[in-house]
This record gives structure tokens, sequence and C-alpha cells, in this order.
């Protein structure tokens, strides 16, 4: 098999390839072996991959496979089966993880953390301490306690892989993020039924979100429309006063009966002494709504099971 340095055309009474390229980074003068993901062609290191990777040490030549085809600079060729997955993207990723040009530091935004995840689960190429390292990292993203608690940024990509390749330690987190907030990457449009579509999820997860939506909001409409009340009579009037102003209309304002989590953080960050309210039943009241914001989070071990 001849491929010119950028791309080129071969069939042969087998296989059928078009526009095979050699990458432009990882295409080594003294790389081993010629490892072909999709239609990219990486020269690389045998020993290096066959170290980390069982997968890629299990996989035999083309040459041996197909009759017709030869080398590539007197390399065999060792194609990444199609159906384990693998996207050429998440390949570069996890090479320039492999040879230190780009490692799942500080410094690694989502992307490139996700993409190594993928190709190195179990389920396509199975470098373990990678994979572990790379899963460490996201969970190192996503927050695990409702105090914590922030809109997760690339939420329904980070849900598809915490349900995908189990991460049970961040799926909380992430489907409270997708049920409750709209995303950039993927903009809702609300259904003829008033729930909210995901199409970058499977069906049954954008369901699960829908149904959690719906129990957030049943479980959080009596607290938040309730009025507060103090051990002091006094402090019970001020939160009388203070409830619709403050409360109620700003989380109407917001959409904030939906997001109890940040909802109730809001409502222990109001400065309640200023308000009126004497700094005993202040720190109560805080002591409270904390305690309201565990609840909602234990709650949703049952509402997602």
């Amino acid at each position: 098999m001849t491929v010119s340095s950028t791309t080129s055309d071969h069939t042969d009474g087998n296989v059928a390839t078009s526009k095979l390229r050699r990458h432009d980074k990882f295409w080594l003068d003294d790389g081993s072996i010629v490892l072909r993901a999709n239609d990219d062609l990486y020269k690389v290191h045998r020993s290096l991959l066959h170290r980390h990777s069982k997968t890629l040490a299990s996989l035999q030549p083309l040459s041996s496979e197909n009759v017709g085809w030869d080398t590539v600079d007197g390399l065999e060729v060792i194609h990444i089966p199609n159906e384990l997955g693998v996207r050429s993207g998440d390949f570069e990723a996890l090479l320039e993880h492999l040879y230190h040009d780009a490692p799942l530091d500080a410094e690694a935004d989502f992307a490139r953390i996700a993409a190594v995840f993928r190709a190195s689960s179990k389920q396509q190429l199975d470098f373990p301490t990678i994979h572990a390292r790379a899963r460490s990292r996201i969970e190192q993203l996503i927050p695990s306690n409702p105090e914590a608690f922030a809109r997760a940024h690339h939420a329904e990509e980070a849900l598809d892989l915490a349900v995908k390749y189990d991460v049970p330690s961040i799926r909380k987190a992430l489907y409270y993020s997708v049920a409750t907030h709209p995303h950039p990457s993927d903009v809702p449009e609300p259904q003829a039924n008033g729930t909210v579509s995901h199409p970058e999820l499977a069906p049954d997860i954008s369901a699960r979100c829908d149904a959690l939506l719906d129990q957030l909001i049943a479980h959080f409409t009596p607290i938040l429309f309730t009025v507060a009340t103090a051990g002091h009579m006094a402090c019970t009037d001020v939160l009388a006063e203070k409830w619709m102003p403050l409360v109620i209309q700003t989380a109407l304002d917001d959409n904030g009966l939906c997001r109890p989590l940040e909802t109730l953080e809001r409502i222990i960050a109001i400065d309640w002494e200023k308000e009126g309210l004497c700094a005993e039943c202040v720190k109560d009241k805080r002591e409270e709504w904390r305690g309201e914001q565990r609840d909602v989070w234990a709650r949703m071990d049952e509402w997602l099971s």
C-alpha cells in the first residue's frame, strides 16, 4: 500500500480506503508501527503503546488479514476497528498525553480530558492507568456536594460520559445541572408537553432529567412559598415583610423555583441582620436552609433511582 505524505486513494479486492492521511504531528521518523484510526495514519512507537494498552497489543496487522495489503514505510499497518468508536481527535489527544505534549494537568480543559477519557476507556483502547487519570480529572471539575454546587460546564457531554462509562460520583450533580439549566452547547427547546428536549442525550437520560425537574419543583414549591418563621416574634415579623420581595419575587424573576440549591444559597447569603433579624435567629435560619439544601441533595438519590 502506497500512501503519500498527505493523502492517497487506494482500493484492493478486500478493503477500500479514501484519502488516507499521514498525521501532521504523529508521523514520527523513528516510529516503529503505523496505526490507522478512521482515515488518519499515525507512525508511532509500538513499545510505548503496547506497554499501556492490551487492546492495541492484541490487534493484528492488516497484511495478515487482507491479501493485497503491504506496508507503509516498511512498517506493518494496524487498523483500529471502526466498531470501537475511536474518534481521530480523541486518539490524537491520547497520543498528546502519552508523548507529554499536552498532559492531563491542571491546565487541561474539559474537551481534552473527555477525549482522552473516551479513547482510553475499556470500551475503546483500554489504557487503564490513563483512563483512571482522566476520570480523576473529570471528577475534580464537577461539584459533589450541594454547598459547592455551581452549574457544570459541558454538563450534557459530561453526563453522557458519566452514564456511559459509569462514574457515579458525578452523575447526581450532572443530572441536576442538565435538568435545571440550559447549556450553551444545546439550547433546549420546550416541547408541546412542557418538557425540555436534550438532543445530545440518549432518550432515557433526557427523560430522567425531565422527571428529576418535576420532583425538584414539587418538593421546593411549598418551601419557597411558605414564609419562614423565626424563634422570636419580632424576627418572624421581619421575615413576613421581607420574604416576598427578597425571596419569592427574586426566585420568580430568575427561574429559581427550578433551582432549589442555588435559590437556597441566595437566601442564606442575604444580609438578614441588616434587614432586622437578630444574630441568633439569623444563625438558626441559615442552619435550617443549609439543611434544606442537604435534604434536596439526599432526596435526589431516590428521585434518580
